[in-house]
C-alpha cells in the first residue's frame, strides 16, 4: 500500500469547487489511489436546473471517473453532495450539514475560486478570499481535522515578465480590500 493510500484510507475529507476542473481531477486522483477513502463531503451549488445529486451523478458517469469505478466500484456511495453557496456569508449549509461536517471532517480541500478576468471584484473577492477566511474558521471548529490545505488556479503577478517562487508582497492591504467591498456595495454592484 502506498503511504499517500494509507493517509487517506477511511478519511472523510471536504472538497470545495469539486465540479470544476481541479476539483473534478483531484477527487478523480485521490479515488484511484486511495478506494479505501471514507466520505468525499463536497460542497454543490444549486442550479436551476439540476439538484446537487444530479450534478455529482454527472460528474461520476463522465469518461473521467471510468477508472475510478472500476477502482472503486462504490464511488456513488463515497459522496455526499451538500448544497452550498460560497457566496453567502453562512455558505447556506443547512444546520444538520454543518454538524456533519464538522464533527467528520478530516482533510479539507479548498479549491473552488472564480478565475473570470472580467468577473465583478466584489463577486471575485468573496469567492477568493472571503469564502476562504470564513472556510478556515469553519476548519478551525473541526475537531478531527488534520490537514486544510487551499490550492489556487488564479493567475498572480501577471503583470511581471519573470515570476520566482516567492511570495511577493501586496500593494494594498488584504482586509482593506474586504472592507472596500463592504463600504461600496452600491458603487460597485452586486
Amino acid at each position: 500500500m502506498s503511504t499517500i493510500a494509507a493517509f487517506y484510507g477511511g478519511k472523510s475529507i471536504l472538497i470545495t469547487g469539486a465540479t470544476g476542473f481541479m476539483g473534478k481531477v483531484l477527487m478523480e486522483k485521490l479515488f484511484c489511489t486511495s478506494p479505501d477513502l471514507k466520505v468525499f463531503y463536497i460542497l454543490v451549488r444549486p442550479k436551476a436546473d439540476q439538484t446537487p445529486q444530479q450534478r455529482v451523478f454527472r460528474i461520476l458517469n463522465s469518461k473521467l471517473f471510468e477508472k475510478v469505478k472500476e477502482v472503486c466500484p462504490d464511488v456513488h456511495e463515497k459522496i455526499r453532495a451538500i448544497s452550498a453557496d460560497l457566496n453567502q456569508s453562512d455558505f447556506a449549509i443547512s444546520k444538520e450539514d454543518t454538524q456533519e461536517l464538522l464533527s467528520c471532517t478530516n482533510i479539507v480541500l479548498h479549491c473552488a475560486a472564480t478565475v473570470r478576468f472580467d468577473d465583478h471584484l466584489r463577486h471575485a473577492v468573496q469567492l477568493n478570499v472571503t469564502a476562504t477566511q470564513q472556510l478556515l474558521l469553519m476548519a478551525s471548529q473541526m475537531p478531527k481535522l488534520e490537514a486544510f490545505i487551499h490550492i489556487s488556479t488564479a493567475y498572480s503577478n501577471c503583470n511581471l515578465k519573470h515570476i520566482d517562487e516567492v511570495i511577493y508582497p501586496c500593494p494594498v492591504e488584504p482586509k482593506k480590500i474586504i472592507d472596500s467591498m463592504d463600504l461600496g456595495k452600491d458603487f460597485f454592484g452586486p
